[in-house]
């Protein structure tokens, strides 16, 4: 069976790129991958010059005139061999097991339509701020508790990170939607699962995942991961979760409690405490092992960035007109 990766990449430093390529070079039990990687034509030139070895064969490269995701997937895609697909991301790095692991998964259990492991996000950096990004993102409790951002969990989920799936099967259902900016995976999760498809997280398999290491880029990522989830929402015509049930009512109440504050010095400063001390709390439970203050105060700030952005942005969404959904 051939194995082909996908990736999309748009205004990555070809180093990014290359560390995600090589660790698919050294990919164990598997061998041949051919790495379609989609991108603007501008991009081509520079990621012209990667270099393969080990399990990788070829690189090839196909246009993305928007750069987007959804887009470019289709096109990776459609560009692959047939067989078993594995997406990558430039940001991310396999384990060397993981593509032997999701094709032998795939193999054993025709009841699997995508599966994939859990995700790490690791500091590339060793200063207190990116390690504290880092830190704050591992934090299951502050993204949801979905199960692949929890160490040990496994079998049938709602959705998993990255992901791989057979190329005929992904390709009957239409590939991913181009309509979505974000949250394509979780979207086609749900149409496997719709099929009577099993979607799989594979025990003992985590990709390291690269966050992005500045305060404005954090922010501008989960603003528009909000805005994008009224967008599926709308879409698809799911609602929120209950994950994001909790989340959305526990910042309508924190929004309230802010307003009937303002004219209380005492009570907005008893509030803001409040809400430290418990950031604080939920942070040590997530990983008590941290002795490295700087490293839990910026991962403090981190989870008020991630949070507030993306609340701003669901609401943003949500005071858009819906009608450009095409």
């Amino acid at each position: 069976m051939s194995v082909s990766v996908v990736m999309v990449v748009r205004d990555e430093p070809r180093s990014r790129v290359q560390r995600a390529l090589d660790a698919v070079a050294i990919q164990e039990g598997v061998d041949g991958i051919s790495v379609v990687i989609a991108a603007p034509e501008a991009d081509h030139a520079d990621l012209a010059g990667l270099s393969t070895t080990g399990a990788v064969a070829e690189v090839r490269l196909v246009a993305n005139p928007t750069g987007g995701r959804s887009a470019g997937l289709n096109r990776a895609i459609a560009a692959a061999p047939d067989g078993v697909v594995v997406r990558v991301d430039a940001r991310s790095v396999v384990p060397p097991g993981y593509v032997a692991a999701c094709v032998a998964r795939l193999a054993v259990d025709l009841s699997v339509g995508i599966v994939g492991g859990g995700q790490r996000p690791t500091a590339i950096d060793d200063d207190a701020g990116p390690r504290g990004i880092a830190r704050a993102l591992r934090n299951p409790w502050l993204l949801g508790n979905a199960a692949y951002r929890r160490p040990g969990a496994a079998g049938p989920v709602d959705t998993v990170y990255l992901g791989a799936f057979r190329r005929d099967e992904v390709l009957a259902l239409g590939g991913y939607d181009e309509r979505l900016v974000a949250n394509e995976d979780f979207d086609l999760a749900r149409r496997v699962r719709d099929q009577g498809k099993v979607v799989w997280l594979e025990p003992d398999l985590e990709v390291a995942y690269e966050p992005r290491a500045d305060w404005g880029g954090l922010a501008r990522q989960y603003h528009a991961f909000g805005v994008a989830k009224v967008r599926f929402w709308r879409l698809t015509g799911e609602r929120p979760n209950r994950r994001q049930q909790v989340a959305l009512a526990g910042g309508a109440l924190a929004g309230i409690a802010a307003l009937l504050s303002l004219r209380r010095p005492g009570r907005a400063l008893a509030l803001a405490v409040a809400a430290c001390v418990g950031g604080a709390m939920l942070d040590h439970v997530a990983d008590p092992d941290e002795r490295d203050l700087q490293v839990r105060s910026r991962a403090l700030a981190a989870s008020a960035v991630i949070v507030t952005s993306w609340l701003v942005g669901v609401l943003s969404g949500l005071l858009r007109p819906g009608r450009d959904l095409r």
